[in-house]
C-alpha cells in the first residue's frame, strides 16, 4: 500500500521554523551562508514564476548534514520564486540507528470521511477524549470552530485549531497526532518515514517527495546531484573523506552551486509539467 505522506507533510515545518526548532547557532550560520550565496538567474526566476499547478514538496533533511546545507537553501529560494511551491521540512535524527523501530508495521491510514480534514474522519478527537484531556462537548466545539475557520479560508487542521483555542497544549496535540497514525511518538513515526525514503540501503538526506495538490505522490529524488558526484570524483574526495558527508564548513564555489541549482530546478520543473499535463488534474480544474 502506498505510504501516506499527507499527514507527514502537514506536520512538517517551513524553512525558517525548521531551522529555529532543530538547528544550533553554528548550523544556522552555515545554512545562512549558503542561502546568501545561492543565485537564481532571471531565466530560472521566470520559469518558477510560470508554474500554474500547486506542488507540495516534502524534504527530509537534517541541520547537521553538509549535503543538506548545500541543497536545502536552494529549495527555499525556489519556493520564494513561486507561490505554488509549498515546501516543508521534516527532521531526520542524526543518530538514526539509536531510534526505536516504529510500533506500526504499516503506513498510516488516511481518514475515511468525505472531507479528510474533518475531525469526524480522524480519531484524534476520540484519542483526546479517551485520554481524559477533552470532553465530547469540547470536541464538538472544536469542530464548529474548524468549520468557521474553513469558511474564512484559515487553518483547518483540527489539532492546530484546538491548540490555538487553548483546549490542548502543543505537546498533547503532537502526542495525539502520533497515536492517531499508530506510532508511539514522533520519533518512531519519523523513523518510519526515513525507512520509507531510504536509498542505497540507508536513509540518506536530503530527500525530496513531490506531491500533487490532492496528495498523490509524483516523484522522489535526493541525496546528491550528478554535478556534486562529478566534482567529488574529480577531486578524489572519496579517498580523503571516505563515505562521510561534507561538513558544510566551506560554502560551495559558484560554479558547482550554479550546476546544482540548475540540476535541482530540473526536478521541480519536471514535476510541474507532469502536473500541468495530467488528464486527472486537467479535468479537476475544468480545463478539458
Amino acid at each position: 500500500m502506498p505510504f501516506d505522506f499527507r499527514p507527514v507533510f502537514e506536520r512538517a515545518l517551513p524553512y525558517a521554523d525548521f531551522l529555529a526548532k532543530y538547528a544550533t547557532p553554528e548550523q544556522k550560520a552555515k545554512w545562512g551562508a549558503v542561502y546568501d550565496a545561492v543565485k537564481i538567474q532571471p531565466g530560472q526566476q521566470a520559469l518558477l514564476g510560470s508554474f500554474t499547478r500547486k506542488m507540495n514538496v516534502l524534504c527530509m533533511t537534517g541541520p547537521w548534514c553538509g549535503d543538506c546545507v548545500n541543497a536545502c537553501p536552494i529549495f527555499q529560494k525556489f519556493a520564494e520564486c513561486s507561490l505554488l511551491i509549498d515546501l516543508r521540512f521534516i527532521n531526520r535524527a542524526q543518530n538514526f540507528d539509536a531510534v526505536k523501530p516504529p510500533v506500526a508495521a504499516m503506513a498510516p491510514q488516511p481518514g475515511t470521511a468525505e472531507d479528510p480534514m474533518d475531525i469526524r474522519s480522524r480519531p484524534i478527537g476520540k484519542i483526546l477524549v479517551k485520554w481524559g484531556i477533552l470532553t465530547p462537548e469540547r470536541v464538538e466545539k472544536a469542530l464548529l470552530m474548524q468549520e468557521e475557520n474553513k469558511a474564512k479560508g484559515l487553518n483547518v487542521r483540527i489539532g492546530d485549531v484546538m491548540t490555538a483555542a487553548g483546549m490542548i497544549t502543543t505537546e498533547q496535540r503532537d502526542a495525539a497526532l502520533s497515536a492517531q497514525f499508530g506510532y508511539e511518538n514522533f520519533e518512531t513515526w519519523d523513523h518510519a518515514v526515513a525507512k520509507e525514503l531510504s536509498i542505497c540501503g540507508a536513509p540518506r538526506v536530503p530527500m525530496l517527495v513531490f506531491l500533487s495538490e490532492d496528495w498523490y505522490e509524483c516523484g522522489r529524488f535526493g541525496e546528491r546531484t550528478l554535478a556534486t558526484y562529478r566534482a567529488k570524483a574529480a577531486k578524489k574526495l572519496a579517498a580523503t573523506e571516505g563515505a562521510s558527508c561534507p561538513t558544510g564548513l566551506v560554502t560551495p564555489g559558484q560554479d558547482i552551486m550554479a550546476e546544482n541549482t540548475a540540476e535541482w530546478l530540473g526536478y521541480f520543473e519536471r514535476i510541474q509539467w507532469m502536473l500541468l499535463t495530467s488528464p486527472r488534474l486537467t479535468k479537476l480544474h475544468g480545463e478539458a
